[in-house]
């Protein structure tokens, strides 16, 4: 074991993994798109109009996964801190867990017609507090057997949580706690390897594209369309496993959500390598020399979306708000297809506009909960 994997206080480090930001960005956008259109057809790739469902669950697994990785790097990256410095990046994280489901809670009273993420997060990471310490192996390890026990565990409670309050409903049933736990270890996972090596993401890309093909193929081959419907007869345990309906914790769903994860951090650490320009290194993900490889057209969705996923917090928040007023004011009602992806773009250029004025740094609600993470957490040792 080398001296920096034992450090007491978080390395010191600058820089951004825009990358991370970049898909973290991507999987917001996602969940606008699963919010705002018409994700629960089918998926046909030769039918345009249903592209749409891409986005279904896969989306919120990536946020989750990408939630894991930021606990990984607020406590060290590839070098987990240790001692003291553990112990205070475990009472900050337990702030941000409470205040982030807090935050969660009240959006959740708006009653929209959205399933709200964050509860589920925020208790996850007072969960998930000791496996900040767990090597990569038991992490991965722990990650595999919720995903085999998760969707058991949600089927023998579905009676109950089927007339449980909408509250309850949003947290234990749409995002089930073992399922989402598996996602945020996954990402805790990555996190914990040295993203900044291209070697690294190129294994993210090249194996979570692997895995989701090869996931989804074995599913489509098994049960054709993928559909699975929770407490029918006619169910068999070969759908609780090969089904592929997006949020339906089959091993099938939670294994191709997963690849589809990895290979979108890969691939956009791997084009933040390319873009060294600007922003003060923007690729910490790439290496001297790789500058102007990523030309002007290519470069700006990529900072696009980093600025959307430098501040998740309040621009998950703020679409909730907007969302509400023109849910409960029947502007949605009856817009169909081409106003639903209207209505899509619209939150999408505000997503962008709100990044860029924060020119990519943290958001408001982030820079709040930050603080006060920080004021009743401690200070970190000198």
């Amino acid at each position: 074991m080398t001296t920096a994997a034992v450090v007491s206080t978080p390395p010191r480090r600058a820089d951004r993994l825009v990358g991370v930001d970049a898909a973290r960005g991507l999987a917001l956008l996602g969940m606008f798109t699963a919010h705002l259109t018409n994700v629960d057809q089918i998926l046909v790739w030769t039918d345009p109009s249903t592209w749409w469902a891409i986005a279904a669950g896969r989306s919120s697994v990536l946020f989750a996964v990408l939630a894991g990785v930021s606990l990984a790097l607020v406590t060290g990256r590839d070098r987990p801190v240790r001692g003291r410095g553990l112990t205070i990046a475990r009472r900050r994280i337990a702030v941000r867990g409470v205040l982030v489901a807090l935050v969660g809670f009240a959006l959740i009273q708006l009653q929209t017609p959205v399933a709200v993420i964050l509860p589920t997060y925020g208790l996850l990471f007072l969960v998930l507090l000791p496996a900040l310490s767990w090597r990569r192996g038991a992490l991965l390890g722990t990650a595999a057997g919720l995903a085999v026990v998760g969707l058991p565990l949600l089927l023998i409670f579905l009676p109950e949580l089927a007339i449980s309050g909408q509250t309850t409903q949003q947290v234990l049933l749409y995002y089930p706690l073992p399922v989402f736990a598996a996602y945020l270890l996954v990402g805790l996972a990555v996190g914990r390897s040295d993203l900044s090596s291209k070697r690294t993401l190129r294994l993210l890309a090249g194996g979570g594209a692997a895995l989701a093909i090869a996931v989804y193929s074995l599913g489509e081959a098994v049960t054709p369309g993928g559909a699975f419907s929770y407490g029918q007869a006619a169910t068999g345990l070969r759908d609780y496993v090969f089904a592929s309906e997006p949020h339906s914790s089959t091993l099938v769903d939670m294994l191709g959500s997963i690849g589809v994860a990895l290979a979108v951090i890969g691939v956009c650490g791997l084009l933040a390598g390319l873009d060294l320009g600007a922003a003060g290194g923007l690729g910490a993900a790439g290496g001297p020399g790789a500058a102007g490889r990523l030309g002007a057209a290519g470069r700006l969705p990529l900072r696009l979306l980093a600025a959307i996923g430098a501040m998740p917090l309040t621009v998950y928040s703020a679409h909730l708000l907007v969302l509400a007023v023109l849910y409960h004011s029947g502007f949605l009602d009856g817009l169909g297809p081409a106003g639903d992806a209207g209505v899509l773009v619209a939150f999408a250029a505000g997503s962008c506009a709100l990044g860029l004025a924060w020119r990519g740094r943290s958001g408001p609600l982030e820079t709040v909960v930050g603080a006060v993470a920080r004021l009743v957490g401690g200070r970190l040792p000198a």
